[in-house]
C-alpha cells in the first residue's frame, strides 16, 4: 500500500482537492439558490444542469483527450471549472446558472476520467484493488469535508466562490508539477440500450432509478435542508451524514449480497429506504437528532444501491464485457440523474419541502416492487465468478477497469 502512494501521491492529493471544492459547491448552490430566491423548479434546473454537463463530457472528452493528451485537457477542464464557479456569483439568475452548470458537469466529467485513466495505467493486477479502495475514501472523505467548508463564511457572499475556485487551481499543481506520464486512451464500446435490457433488466432499471434517486439526495438534498430551516451549519451536518454513512455502509451490505442472492439485498435496501422515507418527513417535526439519525440510516440504504445494480449486471456478464457494460450504466445513471432533481422540484411544488421525500419514497418503493417482480421472471445465476465491489458515484468506466473482476491483463 505503502509504494502504491509513493507512486500516485500528487494524483490523489490533486483529486483531494477536487473533491474538497466539489462537495462545497454542491450544498453551496442549494444553498445560495434558496437565499436568491430561486424557485423549486429553477433550482431543479440549475442541480439538472450538472448532470447534463457530466453527461456530456462522459461522451466528448475522451475525443479530446485522443487528440491533446491528457497534461493538455486536465489543465484546461479544471481552469473551466474554476471560471464556472465564479460565473455564480457574477450573473445571479438561475438560466445563467444552469449553463454555468453545465460547463462545471463538464469539467468535472473530464477530470474524473482522466484520473481514473490515470491511476488504471499505474496500476497492475496486484494494486488495482488498492487503488480503487483508496480512491473510494479519498471521493468520500473529501466530499464530506468539503461540506463543512460551508461554514466558513455566509453562503451569500462572494467568499465560498472564490475559495472553490481557489482549491480547483491549486489542485493543478502537484499533478502538472509531477512527473506522471500519461496514459494511453481507450474509448470502450458499450451496449446498446435494448442489447443492455436483455442482458439485464433489473441492471437496466436499477441503474436509471439509481439517477433518479442519488441526483435528488446529493444534487437536492442541500436545497431540501435549507427549505426545511436547517441554519447553514445544520445543513453542512445533514450533507456530511448522508455522505459518510452511505459510504460505510458499502462494505458490510456487499459482503452479505456475495453470500445470497443479490437481488433479495437490492429489494431490502431498496424497500428500506423506502420506509424510512417517510419516517425522516415525520421526524423533521419532532426532534433534529432523530432526524439526523434516520438520514443516517436511509443513506446507508440508499448509496449501496449503485454498486449492487452494477454486481447485479455483473453476474450476466463475461469478465471482458464489464467495462462495455459499465459504459451503457453510466449513460443510464446519467439520464436519470437529469431527470431526478427535475422531478423532485416539481414533487416539491406541489407537497411542499416534504415532497423530498415522498419522491425518494415513490422511486425507492417502485425499483423493490421491479426487484420482487423479476425475481420471479429469472433464477438466481448458478456458478457465480463476479463480487460486489464499492464504488463511488461519480466513477466513469475507466474507472471500472480499476475493479478486481474485470478479466485480468498484462502487468506492466
Amino acid at each position: 500500500m505503502l509504494t502504491v502512494l509513493r507512486n500516485t501521491w500528487a494524483l490523489f492529493f490533486g483529486f483531494a482537492l477536487i473533491c474538497l471544492a466539489h462537495g462545497l459547491q454542491g450544498s453551496l448552490i442549494g444553498v445560495r439558490s434558496v437565499l436568491e430566491g430561486f424557485t423549486y423548479i429553477s433550482t431543479g434546473l440549475i442541480v439538472a444542469g450538472y448532470y447534463v454537463g457530466f453527461l456530456l463530457g462522459s461522451i466528448i472528452i475522451p475525443i479530446f483527450l485522443k487528440r491533446v493528451g491528457h497534461i493538455r485537457v486536465f489543465a484546461a477542464l479544471a481552469s473551466l471549472a474554476s471560471i464556472a464557479i465564479l460565473l455564480h456569483s457574477v450573473f445571479l439568475d438561475p438560466y445563467s446558472w444552469f449553463l454555468i452548470r453545465i460547463m462545471t458537469g463538464i469539467s468535472l466529467s473530464g477530470i474524473f476520467i482522466i484520473m481514473e485513466s490515470w491511476l488504471n495505467d499505474k496500476s497492475t493486477n496486484q494494486t488495482r484493488g488498492q487503488l480503487l479502495s483508496i480512491y473510494m475514501i479519498v471521493t468520500f472523505v473529501f466530499l464530506g469535508l468539503g461540506q463543512l467548508l460551508l461554514n466558513l463564511s455566509n453562503p451569500a457572499k462572494v467568499d465560498l466562490f472564490i475559495l472553490v475556485s481557489v482549491l480547483l487551481s491549486f489542485a493543478l499543481l502537484p499533478i502538472l508539477l509531477s512527473t506522471t506520464e500519461q496514459p494511453d486512451i481507450t474509448n470502450p464500446k458499450s451496449f446498446s440500450i435494448t442489447d443492455f435490457y436483455a442482458v439485464s433488466p433489473l441492471g437496466f432499471i436499477g441503474a436509471l432509478f439509481t439517477g433518479l434517486s442519488h441526483s435528488a439526495v446529493f444534487g437536492y438534498g442541500a436545497v431540501y435542508a435549507t427549505a426545511r430551516g436547517l441554519s447553514v451549519f445544520e445543513v453542512s451536518i445533514f450533507m456530511i451524514v448522508i455522505t459518510s454513512f452511505g459510504a460505510l455502509s458499502q462494505w458490510p451490505i456487499g459482503y452479505v449480497s456475495d453470500k445470497i442472492d443479490r437481488r433479495i439485498i437490492l429489494i431490502a435496501v431498496t424497500f428500506i429506504a423506502a420506509g424510512l422515507s417517510v419516517l425522516i418527513a415525520i421526524s423533521s417535526y419532532i426532534s433534529l437528532i432523530l432526524f439526523f439519525i434516520l438520514a443516517a440510516i436511509f443513506s446507508s440504504m440508499c448509496l449501496p444501491i449503485y454498486s449492487l445494480v452494477v454486481a447485479h449486471t455483473n453476474d450476466f456478464l463475461n469478465p471482458d464485457e464489464i467495462v462495455s457494460a459499465s459504459s451503457t450504466i453510466t449513460k443510464l445513471l446519467g439520464v436519470g440523474s437529469i431527470l431526478g432533481p427535475i422531478i423532485v422540484s416539481s414533487t416539491m411544488v406541489v407537497f411542499g419541502s416534504n415532497g423530498f421525500f415522498i419522491y425518494l419514497f415513490i422511486i425507492h418503493g417502485s425499483l423493490g416492487l421491479f426487484g420482487i417482480y423479476r425475481m420471479a421472471k429469472r433464477p438466481k445465476p448458478t456458478d457465480l465468478e463476479s463480487q460486489y465491489v464499492p464504488l463511488p458515484r461519480n466513477i466513469t468506466p475507466a474507472g471500472m477497469e480499476l475493479t478486481p473482476v474485470i478479466e485480468p491483463r498484462e502487468d506492466k
